[in-house]
């Protein structure tokens, strides 16, 4: 709930209820994790958002510049700025706090497993991350390993199942006898589908929706009409036909209401094509269940020059901010499925902090691929360097794979500086891993003071 309280001519906005309320002390720093920027249509005024407890101030300029420039910690403001976090105990350590955070929430046992049933694919898209590995099946020797697997380590009768491939669907009948075979022990079966979506078919929606308890889809666009069946180079399917069988099955999911997430990919330096396929991709889902819709820009992470997105250069505004303005445009607001009301907002523009860079950090997260290796990111699938065990033997905690994803501490020093660290927890384990530091810093680093006063925009709506 957004609340406003006056304090003299300062406007202070308290965005969640997590604020700090222990009691004012005498000594007093500034927290280290705050974007400040000027208001973009008066420089008068201050925007303040703290990215670990979400509070959000617009203040005066004069007034920012007593307190948070010249450190003068006696105005009228200072107490609800401590309570938000802005202002914080001398003695107080955030770094140390977050790690507790982090702690907290990568112990969370959660029962989410991804299952690649295959690494085939029916695509040959270029920039493809399973590039060049071998491609098998899931057998049912493996399945039933995996079954046994899950049954032992996962105890809860909740259970997530996140499908992958390759091309999931090319091996339907491994979902099933998985499915089937989870069920007959007592698990109720939650399951996301990746999938290109061109296999899929009436009766494979029918099984899914009748055997899991909540169903949502992935499906990657990145083109229009013929050009989109050039991209993907189906070995089944003629590129003048493929993208009318996608089109038509998302409109089939959408029709049942099933929650279908299109992403579309883009290099960084091609966000004007896929800003008009964005707009044209809205126009082919009129008519259908739109509320069970999320369109969503996904920057790939090509390893080349001016790709990367978090170190954007060049003379256009910022790819990410640009597709974030054009789905604010387009009335599809980022991370729809995930945050709803207020906490919504905040994510829509990437300022969402996080107990943890990523979900398969905690705990009992794992990746199974289709041989029964474990990895404990999909995107490593295939690269037995980076497997940490199998369904037959179980995980190697000792495995110094296993052990990066489960480290609790920041050990980058640039790192430990930032102030979004709340939001990004040190980034991808995973881009760290292929990519060295290259490819670290989170995507909105470049563009944190423009999304601040696009949030503040947004805000000012509701006030």
């Amino acid at each position: 709930m957004i609340k406003g309280v006056v304090v003299g001519e300062t406007k202070i906005i308290l965005q969640r209820g997590n604020i700090r309320g222990n009691s004012l002390k005498n000594n007093m720093k500034i927290s280290q994790f705050i974007i400040a920027t000027e208001q973009d249509d008066n420089p008068n005024t201050y925007l303040l958002y703290n990215t670990h407890t979400t509070a959000f101030v617009a203040m005066e300029k004069e007034k920012y510049n007593k307190i948070f420039i010249e450190k003068d910690f006696k105005e009228d403001c200072v107490q609800q700025l401590h309570k938000m976090g802005f202002l914080i105990d001398d003695d107080f350590d955030e770094l140390a706090a977050l790690e507790e955070l982090r702690i907290k929430g990568m112990s969370d046992p959660v029962q989410n497993v991804t299952l690649l049933t295959t690494t085939e694919c029916n695509a040959r898209c270029y920039y493809c991350f399973e590039n060049g590995i071998k491609q098998y099946p899931m057998t049912k020797k493996v399945a039933d390993a995996t079954i046994q697997y899950i049954i032992k380590n996962y105890p809860e009768p909740q259970f997530a199942i996140n499908w992958f491939g390759g091309e999931p669907l090319m091996n339907f009948e491994i979902m099933k006898y998985i499915t089937e075979e989870l069920k007959k022990v007592g698990y109720d079966l939650i399951a996301h589908i990746t999938t290109n979506g061109s296999l899929l078919t009436e009766e494979m929606l029918e099984y899914f929706q009748k055997e899991y308890s909540d169903l949502s889809f992935q499906i990657t666009i990145d083109e229009i009409g013929e050009k989109y069946g050039k991209i993907k180079r189906y070995v089944d399917i003629d590129a003048k036909d493929a993208y009318k069988r996608v089109i038509n099955n998302v409109c089939m999911l959408l029709d049942h209401h099933v929650t279908t997430n299109v992403r579309l990919n883009f290099a960084a330096s091609k966000i004007e094509r896929a800003k008009e396929i964005y707009i044209q991709l809205k126009k082919e889902f009129e008519g259908h269940d739109n509320s069970s819709l999320y369109i969503y820009f996904a920057p790939l992470t090509l390893d080349s020059d001016n790709e990367i997105i978090s170190d954007f250069h060049g003379d256009m505004e910022h790819p990410f901010l640009q597709a974030v303005k054009t789905q604010f445009s387009e009335g599809f607001p980022l991370y729809k499925p995930r945050y709803d009301g207020d906490m919504g907002l905040i994510g829509a523009f990437g300022l969402m902090p996080n107990a943890f860079s990523c979900g398969m950090t905690t705990k009992n997260r794992i990746s199974i691929d289709a041989d029964g290796t474990l990895y404990k990111c999909h995107r490593l699938s295939g690269k037995k360097e980076f497997a940490c065990g199998t369904v037959f033997d179980g995980i190697s905690e000792d495995n110094s794979i296993y052990r990066i994803f489960r480290n609790t501490t920041i050990e980058d020093e640039e790192c430990k500086k930032c102030n979004l660290l709340p939001i990004c927890q040190g980034g991808c384990k995973s881009q760290r891993i292929l990519y060295g530091n290259k490819q670290k810093c989170h995507r909105i680093r470049q563009i944190q003071k423009e999304l601040v006063n696009l949030y503040y925009k947004e805000m000012s709506k509701k006030m």
